[in-house]
């Protein structure tokens, strides 16, 4: 599954901003895939990440559906900013992983910041993530 939405082009992912878990999707398939190609001491800590996009998730479904039967959202406010720090860090393990396969694969390097914030504006930001992410889908599969 992971590996589908890192083949997609910029286009077809667009449209996932009005959707919150395919982009947690996105974010873990970021992670995932990249992933294979790492030593074991560079990788990322696998737990922590699905724990974060559990948490995400579950605070997405759960938290729409308690504003529609009423509840407040002064109700809402301490998990939501558990999950806004969780997203935040989503996306900087998943700006980690694309920096650590550059380095390993001895590739032209991205730019840090404009990789995170590319990620974050993910309606800007797939216009230049996407492409790259399947050609290292690409030299994924050829080796």
């Amino acid at each position: 599954m992971t590996d589908r939405y890192l083949r997609k082009k910029p286009k077809e992912l667009f449209w996932l901003c009005c959707l919150g878990i395919p982009y947690l999707i996105w974010l873990f398939s970021i992670c995932k895939e990249l992933n294979k190609k790492l030593p074991k001491y560079r990788e990322f800590n696998k737990i922590l990440f699905i724990s974060l996009a559990g948490y995400c998730s579950l605070y997405y479904i759960f938290g729409i559906t308690m504003l529609f039967s009423g509840i407040g959202l002064e109700t809402l406010m301490s998990f939501h900013i558990a999950a806004m720090v969780s997203m935040f860090s989503m996306m900087i393990m998943a700006t980690s992983a694309i920096i650590r396969f550059e380095k390993e694969l001895h590739l032209k390097q991205s730019n840090v910041l404009g990789l995170f914030f590319g990620i974050w504006y993910f309606m800007f930001g797939i216009w230049d993530i996407q492409p790259k992410l399947n050609e290292y889908i690409e030299l994924i599969k050829s080796n």
